[in-house]
């Protein structure tokens, strides 16, 4: 077809260009004007017709393309004299240049109409068969039905401490002085578990009962009469308050003195350290010196401020015994003998402090204290699990919290690989549920011979009972991308539908939602389909 519709076109072209050679050849064959006038000034009723008969002209076989009248002597048709031959006026001929350019255009055009056709019709490209609709998968099919499952559900959660105990210093400031136990020891109630250094408050503790003697003897003096001898007695103390205030106040100038000759020399000796003309220990001996001299100082101010107020009270002892006592010094003796029995008993809890014992029976699961550690009130020495009791403490959902009872037995498995199923109870569920996670916590008591260890994870495996569920058969429920679902017949093809998966086991999923009872579900090559894939349903 194609070779046909270019042989007609290019017939064409050579027969319009031939036409138009014709014409032009013909055009040349014309009789030239003659009489040298213009063809617009001759009239047409020059020439006489009846020399002519129109239907005697027969065409002339000895040129072609030109007309001769049939029995006519040559000259017949020529103008007779002071007549006009009338000349026919024909379009210019047309050059070979311009005959060309119209060949040409006329081709080009041809081309592309051609171009055109084989663009849009493709003749050299094969045909293509349409492509053929893929085969059907086989599938086997069932229902979604109800029946009754078991209502098991699994909870997690960490090894915990029933009753956990912090054991710490209630004094801060003291060393310990030794540690009696070690983690996973199991102790007794008021057993020694550490000792603290108690010198110092032992020695706080004879001041202040020493205080207290004097004190009661205060009160006594207050309100007994004075007598000759115990003024003599009072002045003999007030001298001796004097002298002892004397004494320290010589002690604390010696010590201003020995504190500027020890400056002196550890700045020397820093200056010959640096010089290398001594050792750099020898420095640092002037300067430890030095330091001690400082405080030998700052002790003596202190010895002094107590001299004084020894001689203070002597004083007024002695003033008060020789003006005789009155209800204001009695009630002042009265107050200061209780304050130091105050003390005393403060410092008798103390010392008892100071020997840390066990709260309870339990288990040491953590030790801080150490041997030469200085304790800090409050912080915690050792962490006790009482009784040895542990738990695990579950987070569960808001919705199935409200299934758990206290005294369901519930089975406890671990991580671990060697980890055997453990028989608990659920001792305590939360009565309340966190707002942003909703979670609850269940207490689950485990067994003192479980093995786990606190912090440990664990799983609780708890069943409530039967329940009737929607149900598929196991085959039927495909996972992927982790989403669950399974595939419903529509006519000849399926539809996917995801769904949410509760218990399984060997033979039936249940399906939670997401699945309507009575629904038809593809078992067997659920696998291999997508949505919308044709299949055919095997009898």
């Amino acid at each position: 077809m194609t070779k046909e519709f270019s042989e007609s076109l290019t017939g064409s072209s050579i027969q319009v260009i031939g036409d138009h050679s014709a014409n032009s050849k013909h055009e040349e064959q014309l009789p030239e004007r003659t009489g040298g006038q213009d063809a617009t000034s001759m009239r047409s009723d020059t020439l006489q017709p009846d020399a002519v008969e129109t239907d005697s002209l027969q065409p002339d076989s000895r040129q072609t393309g030109s007309l001769q009248p049939v029995g006519l002597q040559p000259g017949a048709l020529q103008p007779h004299k002071n007549q006009q031959l009338r000349q026919i006026d024909h379009a210019p001929a047309l050059s070979r240049k311009t005959t060309l350019a119209i060949a040409a255009a006329v081709i080009l055009g041809i081309a592309g109409m051609l171009g055109i056709y084989l663009y849009n019709n493709k003749p050299w490209q094969p045909h293509q068969a349409p492509k053929a609709a893929p085969p059907a998968v086989t599938v086997t099919t069932a229902r979604a039905e109800k029946r009754m499952v078991d209502d098991d559900l699994v909870v997690t959660g960490s090894i915990s401490a029933w009753d956990p105990l912090s054991v710490g210093s209630e004094v801060g400031g003291l060393r310990i002085n030794s540690v009696n136990v070690e983690e996973g020891d199991r102790v007794k109630k008021g057993q020694v578990l550490v000792t603290l250094n108690s010198a110092v408050l032992k020695t706080q503790l004879k001041q202040a009962q020493a205080r207290l003697a004097s004190n009661e003897a205060n009160l006594k003096k207050a309100i007994q009469p004075n007598r000759s001898e115990d003024i003599r007695a009072l002045q003999a103390a007030l001298a001796q308050a004097e002298a002892n205030t004397a004494q320290e106040q010589a002690h604390a100038a010696q010590a201003k003195v020995n504190l500027r000759d020890a400056n002196i020399n550890a700045t020397r000796y820093k200056t010959l350290a640096r010089m290398g003309a001594n050792s750099a220990q020898e420095a640092e001996a002037k300067q430890l010196a030095a330091d001690t001299a400082r405080e030998e100082v700052a002790s003596s101010t202190a010895k002094i401020k107590a001299a004084q107020f020894l001689e203070t009270q002597a004083r007024e002892k002695l003033l008060a015994a020789t003006h005789g006592g009155r209800n204001e010094d009695i009630e002042i003796s009265r107050a200061a003998l209780a304050e130091t029995k105050a003390q005393i008993n403060q410092l008798q809890e103390q010392i008892a402090q100071t020997i840390i014992v066990a709260p309870d029976d339990g288990l040491i699961s953590k030790r801080d204290a150490h041997i030469g550690d200085i304790t800090t009130a409050g912080t915690p020495l050792f962490s006790i699990i009482r009784l040895n009791k542990l738990e695990l403490r579950a987070q569960v959902s808001d919705q199935d919290l409200i299934k758990f009872k206290p005294g369901q037995v519930v089975t406890v498995t671990s991580t671990e690989e060697d980890s055997r199923p453990i028989k608990a109870t659920v001792k305590l569920v939360s009565p309340q549920v966190d707002p942003l996670t909703r979670l609850g916590t269940v207490r689950i008591s485990l067994p003192d011979n479980a093995g786990l260890k606190p912090g440990m994870f664990a799983r609780a495996d708890v069943t409530f009972g039967k329940r009737n569920a929607i149900t598929v058969p196991v085959g039927a429920v495909i996972t992927r991308n982790g989403q669950s679902a399974v595939f419903t017949l529509d006519g000849d093809r399926v539809a996917s539908y995801p769904v949410k998966v509760g218990q399984e086991n060997d033979t039936y999923a249940e399906i939670i939602s997401g699945l309507n009872e009575g629904q038809t579900v593809v078992v067997q090559g659920a696998r291999f389909l997508s949505d919308r894939d044709v299949v055919r349903v095997a009898k």
